[in-house]
């Protein structure tokens, strides 16, 4: 889980900017604060601001670290990641860290790099005493040094092979981190570890984002089936049934459509895990193409409703509405939020559901004891600012300062009483975080 994240000189964020989920003294929904060795922090949190105050660019920022871990290299051109409302600001670094739990142990990671090099990387395991170096590598001058816990230059070996990996192996636009998970994930402690929550734990849904291949995730997974049926027939949107329609290849697709088949073959072939997606443009329907048993087999969703005589008529997505595709690509997230240990950062959680409707699974989620996941979130909608399921430490608000920067703060920077209706608060501006609206007057139209 995210404990907190500090970006500098990216996007919006011209000076250090914190997001952190630290608790502060309130007693409400005592099931949301989580423990961890020394550390207590929050398992939720909404960030609330004016359209262009930053909220995206704080997703965006932890979503650029996690392609970065994960390719294992640092973009070549970052002029156009930097602050550029100032001139200052293009001559200095972009600079990530982030501070997370993973298998029980908290970590803090940090990147700063500038024009194809990494000017310093640093993993640690973090306790309130003294953090405990996994490593730390720098660049000045021109000159790369890597530096380990002191445990691992007790081996010649070792300490033979650091130097070997700061002088000749490590190419200086490449993360250390990705490196040793690379080339030699089992000799450097907690390197897998760390590797593993950013590539497998952590997930970022952008307003965009669609769950690649739900059908197929459907389909093998008899338990999320069951549960998106039991979530979406209870959200009143007609559907009574969700189910995955799977046919031959040959015979889902025709001449007519424009798919080269011998390079399809060549992807999928003996890739059981793989999978493509193809997307009807005039309806948004997504069909999904996976090998099965050494046989392409197209899947895709239907949905069942009852018709004015109770029968039974079946849809496909592309036939319903935006609002409750979106619902659908909703039900793994959800699932996995309230079931497994894994970390959620959705933009614009509420894009294209109704306010009540958005409230009402929320609500469910965050009121829920038992859920195990941590769910960060963007979001304009007001009814969500209710402090029966939000703590007033876990609402968070982006206001653009007089320079075009981007400031963070906590709504418990505010004394806030637990009886106070903070979405009314918010809406007439007493917090911040809401749109400067000129005089549409004054235009001439």
């Amino acid at each position: 889980m995210i404990i907190r994240f500090v970006a500098k000189n990216i996007y919006s964020f011209k000076d250090e900017t914190e997001f952190n989920l630290f608790p502060n003294k309130t007693q409400r929904l005592q099931h949301h604060r989580v423990s961890v060795g020394d550390f207590e922090f929050l398992r939720y949190s909404a960030i609330y601001g004016a359209n262009g105050s930053g909220k995206s660019n704080l997703v965006k920022s932890i979503s650029l670290l996690q392609r970065m871990v994960e390719d294992g290299k640092i973009k070549k051109e970052v002029n156009d990641l930097k602050f550029k409302l100032t001139s200052e600001n293009e001559k200095l670094p972009v600079s990530l860290a982030i501070e997370f739990v993973a298998d029980g142990k908290v970590y803090y990671f940090t990147i700063t790099f500038d024009q194809g090099e990494i000017l310093h990387e640093y993993l640690s395991e973090s306790s309130r005493n003294e953090d405990a170096l996994v490593y730390e590598r720098t660049l000045e001058n021109g000159l790369q040094k890597i530096s380990f816990y002191s445990e691992y230059y007790s081996d010649e070996k070792k300490k033979l092979f650091a130097e070997v990996l700061t002088e000749k192996l490590l190419p200086k636009n490449e993360l250390l981190l990705t490196f040793l998970n690379k080339k030699f994930p089992g000799d450097f402690r907690s390197i897998k570890t760390v590797f593993n929550w950013f590539s497998v734990t952590l997930f970022i849904i952008r307003p965009e984002t669609k769950p690649g291949g739900i059908a197929d995730i459907l389909d093998k997974n008899i338990e999320t089936e069951n549960f998106g049926n039991k979530f979406i027939s209870s959200l009143n949107t007609g559907i009574t049934k969700i189910e995955v329609e799977k046919k031959k290849f040959e015979d889902f697709f025709d001449a007519n459509d424009k798919i080269d088949v011998n390079e399809l073959i060549g992807d999928l072939k003996n890739e059981p895990d793989h999978f493509s997606v193809f997307t009807n443009s005039e309806t948004g329907e997504e069909i999904t193409v996976v090998n099965e048993n050494n046989e392409l087999v197209a899947k895709r969703l239907v949905t069942t409703h009852l018709n004015s005589d109770n029968k039974k008529i079946k849809f496909y997505t592309g036939q319903e509405s935006d609002g409750t595709r979106r619902l659908i690509e909703y039900i793994p997230a959800i699932q996995a939020i309230v079931n497994n240990d894994l970390v959620f950062l959705i933009d614009e959680v509420e894009r294209s559901i109704h306010p009540l409707l958005i409230k009402e699974i929320l609500g469910k989620i965050l009121l829920d004891t038992n859920a195990r996941g941590q769910l960060i979130f963007t979001t304009h909608e007001s009814n969500l600012l209710d402090q029966n399921i939000l703590r007033p430490d876990e609402i968070w608000l982006t206001q653009k300062d007089c320079d075009g920067s981007t400031k963070m703060y906590s709504l418990s920077d505010y004394k806030i009483h637990n009886t106070i209706d903070i979405e009314n608060g918010y809406l007439n501006g007493r917090y911040g975080g809401i749109p400067f609206l000129g005089n549409l007057k004054d235009l001439s139209w």
